[in-house]
């Protein structure tokens, strides 16, 4: 009687716990930057760095969180806030668009060490799909004070009437649309990741964003629609682990 009235007293002192079980367990919550680069019929092949009011290397932001589910596999969810911007023709037009990104995001490690336990090094196939948010446009240039000239045509920017900086009107439209736009858009490519702590890992992400929208360009003047409008990513992401991931599931230690 005397030890089990010990052994109670124990447990109610020191309740069982569990150290593997974490509400986190084998995620990882990241955050990045980079730039996104429009692909399409409408580039003209070289990055347009210091122009007056343009440039093209704009900055693109990253947040993300991961499950691993093996050391092959890991699903995520991937929010991005971004723009991309390119000059054509002699640099006499150009288009724009910004845009906010939810993408459900699947990895594959060609190297089965997807969660970086096994190594200090990855490399994984990435693939996803969701959705884009945007407003573009789509402008002439005035090559003598390389501002934006007028707007031709439009995407989420209402009906509002601007001026450039000779008091011109920007919206002269041959076409718009008011209200922003909601379009599928997936993307398909690779990252590159390294262990740098137990917990810290460093990510390089390069990507083909493909949206079935041809109005993320802004440019609704243009008769074709094929190909749709895509963007390339290339950006770098920190991101911080919980937990030992899918592959390993840890016996439970209790105290008493």
């Amino acid at each position: 009687m005397v030890f089990l009235l010990l052994k109670f007293s124990a447990y109610a002192e020191y309740p069982l716990k569990s150290t593997s079980f974490k509400t986190f367990d084998g995620w990882r919550f990241g955050i990045g930057t980079g730039y996104a680069l429009y692909i399409g019929d409408q580039m003209d092949y070289k990055i347009t760095r210091n122009y007056g009011d343009f440039k093209e290397l704009r900055p693109h932001f990253t947040l993300s969180a991961f499950k691993q589910k093996n050391e092959e596999r890991e699903w995520g969810f991937v929010y991005k806030v971004g723009s991309f911007q390119t000059l054509s023709s002699g640099d006499s037009t150009g288009i724009q668009s910004n845009y906010n990104e939810f993408q459900l995001v699947f990895n594959k490690s060609l190297n089965e060490n997807v969660g970086l336990n096994g190594g200090p090094f990855t490399i994984n196939f990435q693939s996803g799909l969701g959705f884009t948010y945007f407003k573009s446009m789509y402008y002439s240039v005035n090559s003598n004070f390389q501002t934006i000239d007028y707007v031709m045509s439009s995407v989420g920017y209402g009906n509002t009437e601007t001026t450039n900086r000779v008091g011109a009107s920007l919206n002269v439209y041959d076409d718009h649309i008011p209200n922003k736009k909601l379009a599928i858009i997936g993307n398909l490519g690779f990252n590159l990741g390294i262990r740098i702590t137990k917990e810290v890992r460093l990510y390089w992400e390069n990507s083909l964003n493909i949206s079935l929208s041809n109005k993320m360009s802004g440019n609704l003047v243009k008769n074709s629609r094929i190909p749709p409008d895509m963007y390339f990513y290339t950006g770098l992401q920190l991101c911080y682990r919980f937990g030992a991931g899918g592959s390993r599931v840890g016996c439970p230690r209790v105290w008493f």
